[in-house]
């Protein structure tokens, strides 16, 4: 009997030793992976508070079983000295009354007899009590390791949810960097994107400054030539026409000339009397004549047919004498207009070969603005232009 309450006993303390290591086997697990559950840490201390709790009520049952069983082995040891106590007083009762008993002995034997049978039957009884105990406390004891096992698988499939749980959110955390990854790639890409534009922008800028630079430098280029070829371009345009002998009153016609001391640019013909502009601008014009003795003068100055100066002298019949007549213009001319000198009816003009009192001349003064626009396009674009000539007599 003791042996079996040993061994319940051992069984307990076999449990209890095997609920600690497996509980603090749980809390050491736990506590290698708190690096990886900070985040979870309420739960932890959650499901650590519920542990500690079922720890604590699994103490509770642990010593209530002790309890029971220290109360039953108390109450066995009492039943079984009182046992003892009452044998031993029993021996020394058979003892002191062996030699008054001897007769009484077959009677004694049958009642010893009865009573040992009596006694065996509580015995057997105690014995049947005391296993019916035993047995009650193991299946108590079974089931409290059920229990404890039923727990134990619990927290494992807690631990086995949470350790889910751990890689669900392991997972969500990698596809979360991996996001986050994607957009730090595709952020540093519409960066380097934005720098490739900007950089396109930028050197097609460059690439427009250097075109505008380049055609400023052609401009200037130009603009050099231009300068240049004016420096080195004459544009000078006169001429000077005389008459050697007299005009003899024809009149309605141009007055034509014998020669020219000069006429740059080519524009005057003595024979017609015709100056053909060859380049627009403000020319100078001035006529001087000799009247003939007894005789008038009636000229003009006609640009394109149109007459636009008069030279009128007369009234010398009295005095019987010659006088010196003029008339100078400036005015604005186109290229290819025609001036002439226009004699009326009438008109006597004196002149001697030696003398030269008529002449007729032209002076440019200033090319006009679309003169200096058609010099520089034949510059610019190197189209060469004869030079006037000099036609001097």
């Amino acid at each position: 009997m003791d042996s079996d309450l040993n061994a319940t006993f051992d069984a307990c303390n076999t449990f209890n030793n095997k609920l600690k290591d497996t509980l603090q086997g749980l809390i050491g697990a736990n506590n290698d992976r708190k690096s990886e559950i900070d985040a979870l840490r309420s739960d932890h201390d959650n499901l650590r508070k519920d542990h500690d709790s079922f720890v604590t009520s699994a103490e509770r049952e642990n010593d209530l079983r002790k309890n029971e069983i220290k109360s039953l082995e108390e109450k066995c040891a009492k039943e079984n000295q009182a046992r003892i106590t009452d044998i031993a007083k029993l021996d020394g009762k058979l003892d002191s009354e062996n030699n008054a008993r001897k007769t009484e002995i077959a009677n004694l034997d049958k009642w010893a007899k009865g009573e040992n049978d009596a006694r065996k039957t509580e015995i057997a009884n105690l014995d049947n009590f005391a296993h019916s105990e035993n047995d009650a406390r193991k299946a108590e004891i079974a089931a409290l390791d059920n229990f404890a096992k039923t727990e134990n698988n619990g927290r494992k499939e807690d631990i086995a949810s949470l350790n889910q749980r751990l890689e669900a959110e392991q997972n969500a955390r990698d596809g979360e960097d991996k996001a986050i990854n994607e957009r730090i790639s595709k952020e540093i890409s519409d960066r380097e994107s934005a720098n490739n534009e900007l950089q396109s922008r930028m050197d097609s800028h460059n690439e427009d400054r250097q075109r505008d630079i380049e055609d400023l430098r052609t401009r200037m280029m130009k603009e050099n030539e231009f300068l240049r070829g004016l420096a080195n371009k004459s544009l000078g345009v006169y001429f000077d026409a005389y008459r050697s002998k007299a005009y003899d009153g024809g009149g309605e016609e141009n007055l034509t000339f014998n020669g020219t001391y000069c006429n740059v640019g080519g524009g005057f013909d003595a024979d017609t009397g015709i100056f053909t502009a060859p380049i627009g601008g403000s020319y100078l014009f001035m006529f001087h004549i000799a009247t003939h003795d007894n005789k008038k003068a009636l000229l003009s100055i006609r640009k394109n047919g149109e007459e636009i100066a008069s030279i009128f002298d007369q009234n010398h019949k009295d005095n019987h004498k010659n006088s010196m007549a003029g008339q100078t213009i400036v005015i604005n001319v186109e290229r290819g207009d025609e001036i002439v000198v226009y004699a009326y009816t009438g008109t006597w003009l004196a002149d001697f070969p030696m003398n030269h009192y008529t002449h007729w001349v032209g002076l440019l003064l200033k090319p006009n603005d679309n003169e200096a626009q058609l010099l520089r396009k034949q510059i610019e674009e190197g189209v060469s232009e004869p030079e006037p000539v000099m036609n001097g007599h």
